[in-house]
């Protein structure tokens, strides 16, 4: 499992923690990204913004949690650039609307859990949270035919123990380094502007593909062919977390996470 987090239990641990990462940091300068170690500093658990040993490549998600019209429109725009993308989905709206499920799986993306009930993980216990993410991937599951391995938290919110909560239930946290803001529905042009002035190699881009959304289909074929532009590809987040290698896996010891 690729892990990012490292929890501090008392300063010498965390001090020779941070001193045994930064001496991995710059071992391997060309693979290693130092945003999966920032969290030291802290000693609070940190979840996967971006992947910036990943040179060449950013990650295209989409957040579903309620829809009709939306999420076959985007589906349509994907396909139309052949891009494969992740979808985070709520249970839910996946027991819904299978049909739809079946074809996000069907036509190459990736499928990951964007939880059950849509509350904000930091509030709920832990059991909770277990009970959560076991509901959403029974019908995931069922649905693709695959276990999704990561995770969106519902409106990205997170703490150390649903992060820790996550993972005892076999799940990467996923948030995003860079957000189309199509949820206020800026405008498709904002959008195009926003996306391609900022994009840039690692980044895992946060876009909506539920109802709310409104304007996102209409903005993703001038985004997808301008990202091209700039040399990048898109991939599935699993896909760009792969690229950062082995050394990008770090098993930290478990009795600094308790």
């Amino acid at each position: 499992m690729i892990v990012v987090l490292v929890r501090k239990q008392t300063r010498l641990k965390a001090l020779a923690t941070v001193l045994l990462l930064g001496f991995i940091a710059i071992s391997w300068t060309t693979r290693y990204s130092l945003s999966t170690i920032i969290s030291q500093v802290s000693g609070k658990l940190r979840p996967i913004y971006r992947v910036t040993a990943a040179r060449n490549a950013v990650a295209l998600t989409f957040d579903i949690s309620w829809g009709e019209v939306s999420p076959t429109r985007v589906l349509d725009a994907l396909r139309s650039k052949g891009v494969r993308s992740t979808f985070f989905l709520s249970g839910p709206w996946a027991a819904a609307h299978p049909d739809v499920v079946r074809r996000i799986a069907s036509d190459g993306h990736e499928i990951a859990s964007h939880g059950y009930h849509h509350d904000n993980y930091s509030q709920l216990s832990r059991e909770r949270i277990a009970q959560d993410l076991r509901k959403t991937r029974e019908i995931l599951t069922n649905l693709a035919g695959r276990e999704a391995k990561i995770l969106r938290p519902p409106n990205g919110d997170f703490d150390d123990m649903s992060i820790m909560a996550a993972m005892e239930e076999g799940y990467l946290t996923i948030i995003w380094s860079l957000d189309s803001l199509d949820w206020k529905n800026p405008g498709v042009d904002y959008m195009i502007d926003r996306l391609l002035t900022r994009a840039q190699a690692g980044d895992i881009i946060l876009c909506h593909a539920s109802d709310s959304a409104r304007e996102t289909y209409l903005a993703l074929p001038a985004v997808i062919d301008g990202i091209r532009q700039k040399g990048l590809e898109f991939v599935t987040v699993t896909e760009l977390l792969g690229m950062a290698g082995e050394q990008y896996m770090i098993q930290p010891d478990r009795n600094l996470l308790r």
